[in-house]
């Protein structure tokens, strides 16, 4: 298990895959820097939790769909699925791996992502290992969902971002009670950032998730979190243990 960590981390973090994460990260924070464009009297705090809001939470399940693919579906697009299961690892340990691989990576570019706010604001210190935990279990849950996807479907990215910036858009707004199927609603919850913090408008709200009214629990949230990311990922080694992956002859 820890071998096929090593080597899936190792590819993941090379630099060129992590060029666009870094411009976005560095466009948080010029974002940061000039928030009071949208709002001109917006503290530092304020800057700072609408950047989280609207941006890196945001951009967390992109991340998460487009390094999910490089579990199995990858593998099997490019024809290699057979050389990786030559290895003599067994198959749940080799997914299970290749997953936590990818929830490190996926929680490393959103640290980027916090820090670059955190400088662009110069606020949001209270909050950055809030922020953190939130973000941890949130790419835990969004990459374990759409690993099991992946294993599903083929062409399995398109439903993957459609579930990030649909699903993921829509449900966080909708009336209290609702709120609970979405994990960036409990990513919010965990996050527990201040009431009457100054937006920038109500299209901006719209986009971050934060028109819909939640008195979820943070610890509440947390465990749902954390269970179902287990449950994704025990489910996902199951159905790569019991089931024949071969390449895909359509992928030329």
């Amino acid at each position: 298990m820890l071998v096929a960590f090593r080597y899936l981390l190792r590819e993941e973090l090379r630099f060129r895959k992590l060029l666009p994460w870094l411009v976005l990260s560095f466009f948080a924070f010029l974002f940061a820097l000039n928030w009071n464009r949208f709002a001109p009297e917006a503290t530092a705090v304020d800057k700072y939790v609408n950047v989280i809001n609207l941006l890196i939470f945001r951009l967390l399940p992109l991340s998460a769909a487009i390094y999910s693919t490089m579990i199995i579906a990858q593998e099997v697009e490019q024809k290699t699925i057979v050389y990786l299961l030559t290895r003599p690892i067994p198959r749940w340990q080799l997914i299970i791996g290749r997953w936590a691989a990818t929830a490190t990576t996926v929680v490393v570019i959103a640290g980027l992502g916090l820090f670059a706010a955190h400088l662009g604001s110069k606020g949001g210190m209270s909050f950055i290992l809030r922020d953190l935990l939130a973000l941890a279990l949130g790419a835990a849950a969004y990459t374990s969902l759409f690993m099991f996807i992946t294993l599903l479907f083929n062409r399995a990215l398109i439903i993957c971002v459609l579930f990030a910036f649909g699903w993921e858009s829509s449900v966080p707004n909708l009336p209290t009670g609702l709120q609970g199927l979405s994990v960036l609603s409990h990513m919010q919850a965990i996050a527990k950032h201040p009431d009457g913090v100054q937006s920038g408008g109500q299209v901006l709200d719209l986009i971050a998730g934060l028109l819909g009214k939640t008195d979820m629990n943070p610890l509440t949230s947390g465990f749902g979190l954390l269970v179902f990311s287990v449950v994704m990922v025990g489910l996902s080694a199951y159905w790569f243990s019991t089931h024949e992956f071969i390449p895909r002859e359509d992928s030329e």
